[in-house]
């Protein structure tokens, strides 16, 4: 397992760089409140410019486990509260959904259901955004952060999800030719799938594209990274002992290709959220950081 070196954090955010983070924080299991405070730490400690969260709670009046972390760190926040399912279950205290937290103000594009291999909306979905980054400091991109079926079984289901993400985020870049002189997009999230799966494969350009003209590039693997990254992992004191698949890479940060020349290569790609703080382990994922040049 790689381990981090905090010392590092200063290092990253340089020339042009975006940090971004992508992490699923596990809704409210278990003792929800110590972890929150736990993964607000280590927000504050990686200093992200961009982080997307999955399975992040939402309230039925409102509040939102997204926009309490923006305060606390000074940043926007987009939630994909639409999405929740109160109006089916309306006796539920809280739902999870997508988030997005910026330094940046942000605009939501899209907050849509992902559709199974059936054509029928699931309750996972995708939150995309523009970041509204200063022209100074680089302009505006897309973000998207996604959270895709769970199951070892489940692959044609993520397929579908990921080819109908796939299709949104092509819209909202322009056509094959737009898209070739356009800032990528970042995409990232809980994928629920491993970097040889069908999905992941297709979606990477390993095997046929979903797409003509549109894949994604994985940090980790872009970075060089000699280790296997598995961000659900029995190292984890909250993943079950005895999971059906543990020891799995699950957690992604990615950027659409083709894009703009010089745009969306990746300076490091790391783990955080490790360890824990003050004796709480924040997440039964752990967090993927990586400095993106856009």
């Amino acid at each position: 397992m790689h381990r981090l070196d905090p010392t590092i954090y200063g290092s990253l955010g340089q020339d042009g760089g975006v940090r971004v983070l992508t992490w699923n924080v596990q809704g409210r299991i278990g003792e929800w409140e110590k972890r929150q405070l736990a993964i607000e730490s280590e927000l504050t400690s990686v200093e992200p410019d961009l982080v997307m969260l999955q399975e992040s709670w939402v309230e039925p009046n409102g509040n939102t486990q997204a926009s309490l972390f923006a305060k606390h760190l000074g940043f926007h926040s987009a939630t994909a509260i639409e999405l929740a399912g109160f109006d089916t279950y309306p006796q539920a205290t809280y739902w999870v959904v997508n988030a997005i937290l910026s330094r940046w103000p942000l605009q939501i594009q899209r907050a849509v259901s992902l559709v199974d291999e059936n054509g029928a909306p699931t309750w996972r979905h995708a939150l995309a955004v523009t970041v509204d980054r200063p022209p100074e400091h680089g302009g505006a991109f897309l973000a998207a952060g996604t959270h895709l079926e769970h199951g070892v079984d489940r692959s044609e289901t993520r397929s579908a999800q990921m080819n109908h993400l796939l299709k949104e985020i092509a819209e909202l870049l322009g056509d094959a030719e737009t898209r070739k002189q356009t800032m990528p997009a970042v995409i990232a999230g809980d994928f629920n799938a491993v970097p040889w799966s069908d999905e992941l494969r297709r979606a990477t350009g390993a095997s046929m594209p979903y797409l003509p003209s549109l894949v994604l590039i994985d940090a980790w693997e872009a970075c060089g990274n000699t280790t296997r990254g598995d961000t659900w992992s029995t190292e984890n004191p909250l993943v079950p002992r005895k999971a059906v698949y543990p020891n799995r890479r699950l957690d992604y940060i990615t950027t659409t290709a083709p894009r703009l020349r010089n745009h969306g290569s990746f300076e490091s790609c790391f783990l955080a959220g490790i360890d824990r703080v003050d004796g709480t382990q924040p997440s039964d994922h752990y967090a993927v950081v990586a400095e993106v040049v856009l």
